[in-house]
């Protein structure tokens, strides 16, 4: 119990084109929203750095110096260097600014009369100084060495150790905040989140002008297929100066002038960027152009998906090959949306989404003489009933469908993807056969067992082989294209069955913890961070996992308690501790012959 609270704990303290931007778009000031880094207020003080005299115990000092990087990335390696003896940090010169975060799999070995310290770490990744964590494409093990030498009346001292800058999980946690950045997507429809770290010690007052930096080096390097830069030669001007009178002034240095559709864009870029520190007013100045400035007064909800995730989703259950409500969601004592009643039944799986005042379903189920199940699709106007279409295309074994939040304004636009064989395929909302998703450098040879996609529809986590991956997908002529995939090795799940997005920034996963038993765990989607859910279900494997992702505009980076799975075949809800879905728990009347808690199955949301 006390290593589930630590784990919460530490969670809760680490959450707190053309151009790339599209031609017509409003501006409307978000408020305070959800903070995407700790709860606490923003002039709050940060936690007191490291010191080398903290502490005269061997084992602890090498920790604390494992934390001595974190903060400003400009001061990073003198404050490592502060840890050392003078003689040693003379010549302890980085080749890189590039700090590896590493998760220490255990205590720093002390050996009494040996001044070198030994202690096995994994390496999780490289945080860069523009905020980004990127992953390693193999995580691995390394032992670090620490030589650790007493100065009597002046504390320890480092004398020799590993080149390189180092930081671990723990000084993550403790110095940093993730903070989501946007970048409009290529196709100008939405903006693409982008995670990344900001030092808790970036008072309130500068952190606009680390996120315009952010933002003018472009997009991190995994969202490069999807996420459009701003336009070549676009550089922050100076340090912005602080919130005066409720409005910020930005200057941009440009190679060419912006027109005001530019500028539009660009604003609502910052307003989701910034927060939560967005003014009530926002002035922006490009080059030599006169400034034109940005009211609250103006809206545009539209540019994130995600912001339109409510509060209480509709949610459903299969019963019996029948798609049900359950009573505790949304609009329980409504039809079922789109499908109409004779085609509600021989169903296994099946996913629906609100898209533009559309309905779209997409339903794994046999019907009629079908021997086997298929994959059939209907949209209609929210309210209205289709029929289904059955999507040709598809053999073999059939997984979970899920709907792509593309932005289209057509629901003939709408793309979905599902699993064949362990395949990826793409299906269109009218019916046509399913398409193969190509991979990026010749991969796709590796049978998926589940997939989920992201409310911006570009991002996408994976599992394959027992471990999760990330990718990005985009639209071509050809269909849809997935790049490819970068492994993300969260602690605590040694083997991987099932994921889901949970929010911007965090996924869900089910898998064998270190222990060999069925867990739920939240996991940051560079893997860097994770935090126990259902920490014991047993031995049955999870084989489907779901979950309604967080509006971002709201404080918590969580789900709570929307998130659900199915295992042996049964459907749970994942809410601190595991919660069968009973027949109790349908809206409208239940057959007494057909009780059984086996029948009730794939649980899903209302996207």
């Amino acid at each position: 119990m006390r290593r589930r609270v630590l784990a919460l704990a530490a969670l809760a303290a680490l959450l707190l084109g053309g151009c790339g931007i599209p031609d017509s778009t409003d501006v409307k000031v978000l408020g305070d929203g959800q903070s995407p880094g700790p709860a606490q207020d923003l002039d709050s003080p940060p936690p007191a750095p490291v010191t080398r005299t903290g502490t005269g115990d061997t084992a602890t000092f090498v920790s604390n110096y494992l934390e001595a990087a974190a903060g400003d990335p400009e001061g990073a390696v003198q404050r490592v260097k502060d840890f050392m003896d003078p003689h040693f940090a003379a010549t302890f010169k980085p080749s890189t600014s590039d700090i590896t975060v590493v998760r220490p799999i255990e205590q720093p070995l002390v050996n009494s009369g040996n001044p070198v310290v030994t202690l096995r770490v994994e390496q999780i990744g490289t945080l860069k100084s523009d905020g980004q964590l990127v992953p390693l494409d193999q995580p691995s093990l390394q032992k670090l060495n620490f030589t650790v030498t007493s100065a009597k009346d002046n504390g320890l001292y480092i004398t020799k150790t590993d080149p390189g800058l180092f930081l671990s999980d723990v000084g993550l946690q403790k110095y940093y905040q993730q903070h989501t950045i946007y970048f409009w997507n290529s196709d100008d429809t939405g903006l693409v989140p982008d995670i990344r770290y900001m030092p808790l010690s970036t008072p309130s007052v500068q952190q606009p002008t680390v996120i315009l930096n952010w933002l003018a080096r472009g997009p991190a390097d995994w969202l490069s297929t999807a996420a459009a830069p701003l336009p070549p030669g676009t550089e922050a001007l100076d340090n912005i100066p602080a919130i005066s009178n409720d409005e910020l002034q930005i200057k941009l240095k440009s190679d060419a002038a912006w027109p005001r559709a530019a500028l539009d864009r660009l604003a609502q870029q910052l307003q989701w960027s910034l927060r939560p520190l967005t003014p009530g007013a926002l002035e922006i100045t490009v080059g030599h152009q006169n400034p034109v400035k940005f009211s609250g007064e103006q809206n545009n909800p539209d540019a994130n998906p995600a912001s339109h995730q409510v509060e209480d989703p509709d949610r459903f259950v299969v019963y019996n090959g029948v798609i049900r409500r359950l009573s505790e969601s949304a609009h329980a004592v409504s039809a079922v949306p789109v499908l109409k009643a004779a085609a509600n039944k021989g169903v296994q799986s099946a996913a629906m989404s609100s898209q533009n005042g559309q309905t779209l379903a997409a339903v794994v189920s046999v019907a009629g003489k079908d021997k086997a199940p298929a994959l059939r699709v209907a949209s209609a106007p929210t309210g209205k009933e289709a029929d289904l279409t059955t999507v040709g295309g598809l053999k073999g074994a059939l997984g979970h469908p899920a709907w792509v939040g593309t932005g289209s304004a057509d629901a003939g636009g709408a793309v979905g993807l599902i699993t064949a064989n362990g395949q990826l395929f793409s299906f269109a909302a009218d019916g046509s056969d399913a398409q193969p998703v190509e991979w990026q450098q010749g991969g796709g040879s590796s049978a998926i067992s589940s997939f989920s996609i992201a409310p911006d529809g570009h991002r996408i986590a994976l599992v394959y082989g027992g471990r999760l991956h990330r990718a990005v997908l985009t639209a071509s002529s050809d269909g849809v294209v997935m790049s490819s995939p970068t492994e993300i090795d969260p602690p605590g799940l040694t083997s991987i069955t099932a994921v889901a997005w949970s929010s911007e920034g965090w996924l869900v996963a089910a898998g064998l913890n270190k222990n060999g038993r069925v867990s739920i765990y939240d996991v940051s989607i560079d893997g860097a961070q994770s935090a126990i859910r259902l920490d014991d279900i047993g031995d049955e494997a999870i084989s489907y996992l779901t979950a309604y992702p967080i509006n971002p505009l709201l404080h918590s980076q969580l789900s709570d308690a929307k998130v659900a799975y199915v295992i042996a075949g049964a459907a749970g809800i994942a809410a601190g501790y595991p919660v069968p879905i009973k027949t109790s728990d349908l809206a409208g009347p239940v057959s007494p012959s057909s009780s059984s808690p086996s029948s009730l199955t794939s649980p899903f949301f209302l996207d």
